[in-house]
């Protein structure tokens, strides 16, 4: 797929114009320079045209830790893009740093259009002048945040795409979303299946801001890894601001995602704060695969995985029968089979049960015990359907659906779960009169 890639010194707007062309909000955007990390990725579709999306951290020159990695993902960008936007601030007017990206992208021979972000006003486009000394044939005057002139860039952008990078097609994928505490190696887990520094790695907790999409293949089957920022307590992360939308894009990930990867610290075992984390993917339906890692720091794995075992049956009871792997980042021991285990759970997650034999296991429950009296009549389950899979959703309808009670319910889903397994997914069940037909 043709890829596009936005590059620039930091603040410029990069991750603005990156929501801009996505047409929702992914990256990250505040003043305060350096608040984009990783590199985000998004298929963009323009005028029944599609192309691949990078936003890059900005460039500059500092020698810390963190702006050192955050610049390795700046240099393996400019080596796999197709065409790079080269971003200025016309308000700012030409900069050091501008100069030494543009003779950068010069010296590799990269397709380049410079794109003068922020002229909000056409009194602005004066500035262009100032920067046709970088040498590009392409200058164009945009405001990211308006959107002004952008549909143009666009038209630039899709012109240059060729008819057998057109012609490929993106098959449907598996979104796999790896969520879990602060530092416990989930990044470390995308760049290990990889085989590169694909996403920032650090010792420093809340590395990750952004939820990170990467796209990846593996026998055969095609999915989309997405790293999501550490989650801390609420009382810690809302305190920073770049912290919080972190801490909601992570939640949006979890939304958007068909499978959560959660990663545990197996030094550690399973803490609140991880509980947490998997609680917030069970809410939203999400079926979730226990990963620990740091494997090789374990002593006597066979016993502590056992253990580990018997903890996840008393802490995390809301899981039923999980898959566990127990893995190593590092070294890169099992985590591959952690998509043997993604294989059993989304073939879980989009069973179909048929309508007569649900409908079986509704008499049986009816049978087992009787449904309780309600305003002088009896409960009546008349039958049960299956209406949605991802996740697996099931309707019955009964004569007062305000009445059932949570524990009827929950006997209803074991009776289904011991009957046709979902193992390791949520269900939903919802209760309707008789006669509506509506959807929840």
């Amino acid at each position: 797929m043709f890829t596009v890639g936005i590059l620039g010194r930091p603040n410029v707007g990069k991750s603005t114009l990156f929501n801009r062309f996505a047409g929702r909000r992914i990256a990250i955007t505040d003043d305060m320079p350096g608040v984009t990390r990783d590199r985000l990725e998004y298929v963009c579709e323009w005028g029944l045209r599609k192309f691949k999306l990078y936003d890059t951290a900005g460039f500059d020159l500092r020698e810390d830790i963190l702006k050192k990695e955050m610049q390795e993902q700046f240099y393996r960008a400019i080596d796999e893009v197709d065409l790079c936007l080269l971003m200025v601030d016309a308000k700012e007017g030409l900069h050091p740093l501008d100069e030494i990206v543009a003779d950068l992208l010069r010296k590799k021979g990269k397709d380049t259009i410079l794109v003068l972000n922020k002229v909000d006003n056409p009194e602005l486009e004066m500035a262009i002048n100032e920067f046709y000394k970088l040498g590009f044939e392409k200058i164009f005057a945009v405001s990211a945040t308006h959107g002004r002139n952008v549909d143009e860039l666009l038209d630039e952008i899709t012109s240059r795409i060729t008819e057998e990078e057109e012609a490929e097609v993106e098959t449907d994928r598996i979104k796999l979303a790896v969520i879990g505490k602060p530092n416990v190696g989930k990044s470390s887990l995308i760049n290990a299946w990889l085989n590169e520094e694909r996403v920032i790695v650090t010792e420093i907790p809340g590395t990750t801001r952004d939820s990170v999409n990467v796209n990846f293949e593996f026998n055969g089957k095609k999915y989309t890894l997405i790293d999501t920022a550490g989650i801390r307590k609420k009382s810690v992360m809302f305190k920073d601001k770049i912290e919080k939308y972190g801490y909601f894009r992570g939640q949006d990930a979890i939304a958007e995602s068909d499978i959560c990867i959660a990663v545990i610290d197996a030094t550690q075992g399973i803490l609140d704060r991880d509980i947490k984390v998997i609680a917030d993917a069970n809410r939203q339906y999400r079926p979730v695969i226990l990963v620990f890692n740091k494997w090789d720091l374990i002593e006597n794995p066979g016993e502590y995985s056992r253990q580990l075992g018997r903890d996840v049956k008393d802490k995390l009871k809301f899981l039923y029968n999980p898959q566990l792997v127990f893995v190593s980042a590092q070294t890169g021991k099992n985590v591959y089979k952690i998509f043997k285990s993604v294989e059993i759970i989304d073939k879980e997650y989009s069973k179909r049960v048929q309508t007569s034999k649900l409908n079986e296991v509704l008499q049986l429950a009816q049978q087992m015990h009787q449904p309780p009296v309600v305003k002088n009549k009896r409960l009546k389950f008349f039958y049960m359907t299956q209406v949605g899979t991802k996740p697996p959703e099931f309707v019955v309808f009964v004569n007062y659906p305000e009445a059932v009670h949570f524990s009827y319910e929950r006997f209803i889903l074991n009776l289904i779960r011991q009957e046709f397994g979902f193992d390791g997914v949520p269900l939903k069940i919802n209760f309707r009169q008789k006669g509506d037909r509506s959807t929840d």
